[in-house]
Formats: structure tokens, C-alpha cells, sequence
């Protein structure tokens, strides 16, 4: 009797979960669900829409010590300044933003263990829904530190998927970034290596339809500017569409004005 009970309240517990999980994505403007997972969005339109739009994503950065937002406000902008485009700041796997939303999966440590198969998987799954559901006849991606590490592996394991790709402070070798902030934070969870694909040997994989625009700041002592150069040489050596901006900044570059102008030039 007893463990019928306690399957009984397993089983409400899961359905309860469940019923949780599906309103946090009942609308596809606040939440994609794929396989029973939700993944948070916040969706700008442009004014004037075509039926075939451009369709953006925007991803933020690892965000260790707070809740990330800036997806938000760049996807707000782009939407605002450019035409037929329907924009979309992602909030990565198991993150919470500033309206205590979260999406579903694990966060992770932030130590590169979050750029893994698993969560790249659920981005790229969500972004293909997104195209499905919006009949989108472009898309471009668009992330920053972290993200733009999972926007250069989205590029390499969906190439049919990624038009355009803007990748922003990107740690494209991950063990060797490792290594890199490890010397610079002396923060154990750095020591090691990660038994995890890096963009940099994903660089074969990406199509040869897809633009790639990998941007830096050249004081950038974060994503030093050697891990996005290596990363253009690698994808120049495959023959891949790939340009490079070493630009004035470090690694706060995300809304200043010339990424800015990447970004809308891609979009449109």
C-alpha cells in the first residue's frame, strides 16, 4: 500500500512539474518548448514584417555574479532600428533573469562546462522551432563571451540552421581559455582540461553559406583576441565565409557602436 502511495505522489509531483513547465512556455513570444523543455525568450518585432522575416538571436554571456538582461536590450534595439525582423534575446539553460524567469536545464559552473552537446543542443532545437514557427527566411545569431562560444559550436553542429553568425569575446578554445583564467582568477574549477568540443574544432563543420563575423576587443583580457584569431584561421583554412574585427576595447564590447553596426548589417 505504502508504495502505491509513494507512486501515486511521485506521479503528482511530475505532473505538477509538468503543468509548471508548459505555462512558464505557453506563449512562443516568452518560451519555446522542445521535448518538454522550456527555454526562455523575450521576442521584439520590427513595425514592418514580411512573411518570410529575418530572424535574430541573441545570447548573453556566462554571467557568473548576477542575472543576464543584456540579450534583452540588444534584441530590443535591433528590433527597433531595423525593418522585417523578428528578434529574440535567448536566456541560455538553467539561467535566471531579471524577471525571475529561468529556463529549464543546468547553469552549470561558468567555467566553460556550460558550452556543452546538452545545452548547445537545446538552443539550437529552440532556434529551429523559432525559424519553424515564424517561417523565418534568415537566421542569424548573434552572442557574447559565452554565448559566443555556443552561437560558434551552433555554427558547426546545425549548419543548416545558422545563416549568420556574429560572434562577440569569443572563447573558441575552450581548455586553452582555461588555462587563461585560471592564471588570472586562480579559481580551481579552472585546472584542467574540459572532455568538451571547442568551436575551433568545429571549424570544418560550419557551411560555407554561412557568414561569420568574429569580433574582439583587442585589450579584451578575458577572451584574449589570439583565442577569435585562432578560430578565423582555422575556418579560413577550411574556406569558410569568415571576417575578422579587432577592435578598440576589452571585453565590454557588446554594445558598443561598431558591433552594434555588425549586428544590424547582418540582419538585414
Amino acid at each position: 500500500m505504502n508504495s502505491v502511495v509513494t507512486l501515486i505522489s511521485l506521479y503528482i509531483i511530475l505532473m505538477t512539474f509538468s503543468v509548471q513547465t508548459h505555462a512558464k512556455c505557453k506563449d512562443i513570444e516568452s518560451g519555446v518548448l522542445v521535448n518538454s523543455t522550456c527555454t526562455v525568450v523575450e521576442t521584439y518585432k520590427s513595425t514592418k514584417l514580411s512573411a518570410s522575416p529575418t530572424l535574430a538571436i541573441v545570447l548573453h554571456g556566462d554571467s557568473p555574479f548576477w542575472n543576464p538582461s543584456v540579450q534583452y536590450r540588444v534584441a530590443q534595439y535591433l528590433a527597433e532600428k531595423q525593418e522585417n525582423v523578428i528578434s529574440i534575446g535567448m536566456l541560455r539553460p538553467g539561467y535566471t533573469d531579471d524577471f525571475n524567469k529561468k529556463s529549464d536545464g543546468e547553469r552549470g559552473e561558468t567555467v566553460g562546462d556550460n558550452y556543452d552537446d546538452q545545452r548547445v543542443s537545446q538552443v539550437g532545437k529552440s532556434i529551429r522551432a523559432l525559424k519553424k514557427h515564424y517561417n523565418a527566411k534568415k537566421v542569424v545569431v548573434i552572442g557574447h563571451s559565452g554565448g559566443a562560444a555556443i552561437t560558434a559550436k551552433l555554427s558547426g553542429d546545425f549548419p543548416d540552421l545558422v545563416n549568420h553568425a556574429v560572434v562577440i569575446s569569443c572563447p573558441c578554445n575552450i581548455n586553452a581559455w582555461r588555462k587563461d583564467m585560471l592564471k588570472r582568477n586562480k579559481y580551481e574549477l579552472f585546472s584542467g582540461d574540459l572532455n568538451i568540443s571547442s568551436p575551433i574544432e568545429l571549424a570544418q563543420k560550419v557551411s560555407v553559406n554561412t557568414k561569420v563575423d568574429l569580433i574582439v576587443g583587442k585589450d579584451d583580457d578575458i577572451t584574449k583576441p589570439y583565442l577569435t584569431k585562432e578560430y578565423y584561421e582555422a575556418l579560413q583554412k577550411h574556406g569558410k565565409n569568415v571576417s575578422l574585427h579587432v577592435i578598440k576595447g576589452d571585453h565590454n564590447i557588446f554594445q558598443n557602436e561598431q558591433v552594434i553596426s555588425t549586428m544590424l548589417a547582418a540582419i538585414k
